[in-house]
């Protein structure tokens, strides 16, 4: 049987099996075994797509073994956009201690599932390192709701550079605007980091001047700190440099060629969106910029 083929027959039965628990006003728990027997097998050609499709599925039945399915999709070599899905999932599931489709109580390696904001974390960031803008969106919010203004300011930028547009939650240009002509202290704390030779810092910095966001909108000076930070192997460095190039905004002359260089560093980091195919997509007009 040709594998797509099994796979569509495989989701659909499992929503004809949900669709009929639900109208019998029952709440599935776990994956009948004859499903979880077809995931399996699926399974273990060792392919992503077979077990993002397990791990979706055993989600479907608020059965933790999606947990050891989505860390199998993580680790599947050659490594694809897909691995930074799986990432990201694993993220939101410790971030709350709960799978998406139901309630606990669920055991996962022998404990309960319980929230668990270390590896929420360490998921959400190996995504967002990846290229995943959810996961920069969702590391953003991950921060805030801890009171963890610097970072959430971070990972709101980044995902800023990325949207070409401030999450609506951050309230970016007036959270960190001058306030009677004195620079906003998060942006004193960037400024002085970047200094140091923080290569975050110096990210957060050349995305503050590329949306004029704290500070005067400044293309050069974005580049040239996105640059600093590049140079030290930072992945979001490289990539933003690749992006403002590509596109030549703010006094910055659009140069494919460099940009390409700078993408292809990117790339070799697995950050799947400086894939070719997508940045060269990306820096294609017309698109919004912050002008």
């Amino acid at each position: 049987m040709n594998p797509c083929i099994g796979r569509t027959a495989l989701r659909l039965g499992v929503v004809a099996f949900s669709l009929a628990l639900a109208a019998c006003g029952t709440a599935p728990l776990r994956t009948p075994a004859s499903i979880a027997q077809s995931l399996e097998t699926a399974a273990a050609d060792g392919s992503v797509d077979s077990l993002l499709d397990a791990a979706r599925t055993y989600e479907t039945f608020n059965d933790p073994r999606a947990v050891g399915a989505y860390e199998r999709a993580a680790a599947v070599t050659p490594w694809t956009f897909q691995n930074s899905q799986a990432e990201e999932a694993l993220g939101r599931i410790w971030t709350h201690g709960e799978l998406l489709h139901g309630s606990g109580p669920n055991i996962v390696q022998g404990a309960a599932l319980r929230p668990s904001p270390r590896r929420a974390e360490r998921w959400y960031r190996a995504a967002a390192a990846h290229g995943n803008p959810m996961a920069m969106l969702m590391l953003a919010r991950f921060y805030r709701d801890r009171g963890d203004a610097a970072n959430a300011l971070r990972w709101d930028l980044r995902a800023t550079i990325y949207h070409r547009m401030s999450s609506e939650s951050s309230r970016l240009p007036q959270a960190i605007a001058p306030k009677d002509g004195v620079t906003h202290p998060l942006v004193l704390d960037i400024q002085a980091r970047a200094r140091r030779g923080d290569a975050d810092a110096q990210v957060d910095l050349g995305t503050l001047y590329e949306t004029g966001m704290g500070l005067p909108r400044d293309g050069e000076q974005a580049l040239h700190w996105y640059g600093q930070a590049a140079a030290q192997g930072n992945v979001h460095g490289q990539y933003f440099s690749g992006l403002l190039l590509g596109r030549g905004r703010a006094g910055v002359t659009r140069d494919v060629d460099a940009a390409a260089g700078w993408f292809a560093k990117a790339y070799a980091q697995r950050f799947y969106l400086a894939g070719e195919t997508y940045w060269r997509k990306t820096i294609e007009p017309p698109f919004w910029t912050f002008d």
